[in-house]
This record gives structure tokens, sequence and C-alpha cells, in this order.
């Protein structure tokens, strides 16, 4: 083994996911824009291991993995021009202390990912708390050709 070698983790390192994760808290509520506005970007400094994101407003909050796939720009493949259909490629968390069930207030996702995006639904803003556990892998892992998060292809 070369002298300068220097064992880290990477996306395939079980262990990385094996071990308690380091704590993420977002700290407030943060107000998240309206689904007309730009969607609020959460940029964790390592790859998680798993999140927690709670609508703690009285609207309902949209979460998805790219700008694209949480405003629906994404077009079906096949679809094109005037008439192109658009896909929605992310769920809505219903709003906090509604009618509905509060289990759809929050979701807990096992997921690696390096951002997710959060967006208002209905034309309102709302507001969100995000926990996560992450591992000590780099974000640089999630670049390049390893990852299509763009909103295409049924991710986003």
């Amino acid at each position: 083994m070369p002298i300068n070698f220097k064992y880290r983790s990477g996306l395939s390192s079980v262990g990385a996911y094996q071990v308690s994760g380091i704590p993420y808290l977002s700290g407030s509520d943060a107000e998240i824009p309206a689904n007309n506005g730009t969607p609020w970007e959460v940029s964790f400094p390592f790859v998680t291991q798993w999140i927690v994101v709670e609508n703690t407003g009285a609207n309902p909050l949209r979460l998805g993995f790219s700008v694209h796939g949480i405003k629906g720009l994404s077009t079906i493949s096949g679809s094109a021009g005037p008439n192109a259909t658009l896909e929605t490629n992310y769920f809505v968390l219903a709003p906090s202390g509604s009618s509905q069930d509060r289990d759809l207030s929050r979701v807990k996702l096992d997921v690696r990912v390096k951002d997710i995006y959060l967006l208002g639904n209905l034309g309102a803003t709302t507001t969100a708390q995000i926990a996560a556990g992450l591992t000590g892998i780099a974000t640089e892992e999630l670049t390049g050709t390893r990852v299509n998060w763009s909103g295409s292809s049924g991710v986003g």
C-alpha cells in the first residue's frame, strides 16, 4: 500500500450509513416562498443518511430534490411543444394543524442527498423545520455523472 494512501468514506461505504448520523437541525421555522417564487434550497454540509421535513405552517408544502422537479418544469418523455405534459416530481406535505392526519405534515426519508428544495403550494408561503442525520461523505461525491436529479426521469 502506498505511504500516501488515505482511506475515506464514499457513497458505497456501508459503514457510513450504519453508524449514528451527525445531527443537522434547521434551528427555527424557515419561511418558505410560494410556488411562484424561487424554491428554498437546503444544502447539507455532508451527504445525508436520512432527512425529516415538517410543515409547521398553515399552507401545504412541496418537497423535492431539484428546482425543475419542485416547480414542475420537466416534460414527460415524448411530449413537446405547447401541449407538452409537465411532470410534478415533488410531493406535498399537509399544513400543520389541519383537519388532515398530523402524520401527513411530516415525512422521514432514508435518502442520500446533498440538497433538498422546499416551496409553498397553491400560491401561499408556509414555514418548515428540517432535521437530518449526516454521514462523513463529502457532497462532491454526488456530482457529475453519478446522479441525475435534474427533475427529469421521475426524479426531482
